[in-house]
This record gives structure tokens, C-alpha cells and sequence, in this order.
């Protein structure tokens, strides 16, 4: 079985900056307490708290593990802690860089739907924030084939509820569907929990980080604004797509919107 041919797209460079500007091993939303002040200390204990949440949930009985979308491996590595016999899947090329720093188990540089896995190898499949960027239907067909009879497909993933929300609806899979499609392919659902409300402050979080972003590259390039107005007009000018793009995107950073508009759910479902 051979990796991808091309990289291309495979890049994550929102991961290195998490990791290597921000120093977040864990990418995911997290599950925040009320009380939690925004700080990168309370970001990491509400992430830790997330992934803790996930491993708890695992059934007993559950041996094989393969995390889908394993980021940096920090999920691999406590779950291997745990005693569980893990394996990580990425298409991402600077993820299985990260992972092989801290694992030495085996890690399959493919695309979910491109993976062919072996025929009832696995007990679990976990998904975390994976989900949304595979198709639907290979989601559960492939986990089909790869978890053992009586095996466990743990999903924790945002869903679109509101279609007409602009760029908040492009992300994300069809919350009906997906609930439609897993029924369709033999699933049930043996554990549920809507973490909207705990994992929406991880937006607010989000955007002090941005705030604080664009406030120093104001700090930084004032001076030169000052002396080269012209030049650096000229150079808005040239990055004006970039910049529209940025603006644009600034809603994805809407606590109070998201909620509105999706649906951050864990969902544990068992393979007839």
C-alpha cells in the first residue's frame, strides 16, 4: 500500500503555527468551565479536558485504536499511556513529522477515504474535528470495514443546523445527513453529548489571539507607515485579495454565531 503521490494539499500550515508560534500541541476545540478567563494556560486545560472526556468515553473491552487525524500524536501518546495499542492517520505531511517524534507505532499517510485498512483490525476508530473533511458516506463505509464486528466509531465534530449562515454554513457536514447516513449504514448511537456551549469559548479564545495578532503587526509597521505611505498602500493594494479573504473569515470567530448556526457534538456509535 502506497502514500499519496503529491503533498500539495497536505500541508497543514494552521498546525505548525499552533504548534511552533503558539506552542499548542493539541489543535482541537476544548471544553471549557463557565469560569474559565481566557488564557492560553485555561485553552490547554479545556483541550486536555476535551481529549480526557474522549479517551474516558472509550468501551471497555477496546484494544486497537486508530485516531483519524491525529494532529501532533498528543492523543496517541496518552492513549497509549492508557495501555490502549494505537495507530495515527493523517494526510498531512508536518503531522506525521510531529508524530514520529513521539511515537514509534505506526501512522498511515493517507486521506481516510483513501485508506485501505485491514478487515476488522481496529476496535475503535476516533475522530475528533476529522470528521468534517471526509465524505459522509466514506466516513461510515470505511469504518465498516476497518472496526471489528461490535466495534466503535467515536465521532466529536461541529454540524451545520442553520444552511442560510453564510460562511459559518461552509464548514462542516449536514447534521441531518450525517445522522441520516450513519442509520443508513447500520450505526447506532450508544452515547451522546451536545458541547456546544463548552467548546464555543474556544472562539472567543480564537479571536484575542487574532486581536493581539493584528494589533502588534499595527505596532510593528507603523513606523514604516509613517515613512513610506506610498509604498505601503501599494503593497495593501497587492495583498488586497489577501486581506478581503481575512476579513471575511473573521466570523468564523463568532462564539455566539456559531452556537447559532451549528452544533458541536460527541457521538460514540456502534457497528452492527
Amino acid at each position: 500500500m502506497s502514500e499519496p503521490q503529491s503533498d500539495k494539499a497536505s500541508n497543514d500550515t494552521a498546525l505548525r503555527f499552533y504548534r511552533d508560534v503558539l506552542g499548542l500541541e493539541r489543535l482541537h476545540y476544548g471544553i471549557w468551565n463557565d469560569d474559565d478567563e481566557l488564557t492560553f494556560d485555561a485553552l490547554k486545560e479545556a483541550q486536555a479536558r476535551y481529549e480526557n472526556y474522549l479517551l474516558d468515553s472509550i468501551p471497555d473491552g477496546s484494544s486497537k485504536i486508530l485516531d483519524v487525524g491525529c494532529g501532533t500524536g498528543e492523543m496517541c501518546v496518552n492513549l497509549q499511556k492508557r495501555g490502549y495499542d494505537v495507530e495515527g492517520l493523517s494526510p498531512d505531511r508536518n503531522q506525521k513529522g510531529y508524530f514520529a517524534e513521539k511515537l514509534k507505532v505506526p501512522f498511515h499517510h493517507f486521506k481516510f477515504e483513501d485508506f485501505e485498512p485491514e478487515a476488522g483490525k481496529y476496535d475503535c476508530i476516533i475522530m475528533s474535528e476529522s470528521c468534517q473533511y471526509i465524505p459522509v458516506n466514506r466516513v461510515f463505509e470505511n469504518a465498516a470495514v476497518a472496526l471489528r464486528p461490535g466495534g466503535h466509531l467515536m465521532v466529536c465534530d461541529y454540524f451545520v443546523v442553520d444552511h442560510e449562515a453564510g460562511i459559518l454554513s461552509k464548514s462542516g457536514h449536514d447534521r441531518a445527513a450525517f445522522l441520516k447516513a450513519a442509520e443508513g449504514n447500520g450505526y447506532k448511537i450508544v452515547k451522546q453529548r451536545d458541547i456546544t456551549h463548552e467548546a464555543a469559548k474556544t472562539l472567543d479564545m480564537g479571536k484575542l489571539i487574532a486581536d493581539r495578532i493584528l494589533m502588534a503587526a499595527d505596532m510593528f509597521t507603523e513606523r514604516f507607515r509613517k515613512k513610506h505611505s506610498w509604498t505601503f498602500g501599494f503593497v495593501k493594494w497587492l495583498a488586497r485579495k489577501k486581506i478581503k479573504k481575512m476579513e471575511d473569515q473573521l466570523p468564523l470567530l463568532d462564539a455566539k454565531r456559531f452556537s447559532e448556526v451549528k452544533r458541536y457534538e460527541f457521538y460514540l456509535f456502534e457497528k452492527a
